[in-house]
């Protein structure tokens, strides 16, 4: 994503809802986006270097925010339908340890699991600009 995206997107932040899950009951309107996940897709050329071939864009709010810089939480995301899903670490079956875990297929959309792909965001970073994180070769 250019220079010249990334201030389309943000831009237009005052019309925008967060996307991930806040609960069967969550009003949308409360959950205004202020920042946005960029996930590149692509593969590595011939010289070991990720190229990005396309781009997901999720708009997120504070809250969604502070979860994924904290250890309490995990994200489970399907690259398939964009259904979240949040994770009490604490009282999981699983220990996870991953901030987020891009699925490739989930029980909402299919039948047919397609993968896993996991990362964590780094800590020293401004979260307020969450657009400066990037996950890299998500598929």
């Amino acid at each position: 994503m250019d220079k010249y995206e990334s201030l389309v997107l943000l831009a237009d932040l005052e019309n925008v809802f967060c996307e991930l899950n806040h609960g069967k009951d969550a009003v949308v309107e409360n959950h205004r986006a202020c920042d946005y996940i960029v996930v590149p897709f692509g593969s590595k050329d011939s010289n070991d270097v990720a190229t990005s071939v396309r781009e997901m864009v999720i708009p997120v709010c504070r809250d969604c925010i502070d979860a994924l810089q904290g250890d309490e939480w995990t994200l489970l995301y399907c690259f398939e339908c964009s259904s979240s899903r949040w994770v009490l670490r604490e009282v999981a079956k699983n220990q996870y340890r991953h901030h987020v875990l891009w699925l490739r297929g989930c029980p909402d959309c299919t039948s047919k699991f397609g993968g896993i792909y996991f990362n964590d965001f780094p800590e020293a970073v401004d979260v307020s600009l969450l657009t400066n994180i990037k996950v890299r070769n998500a598929a």
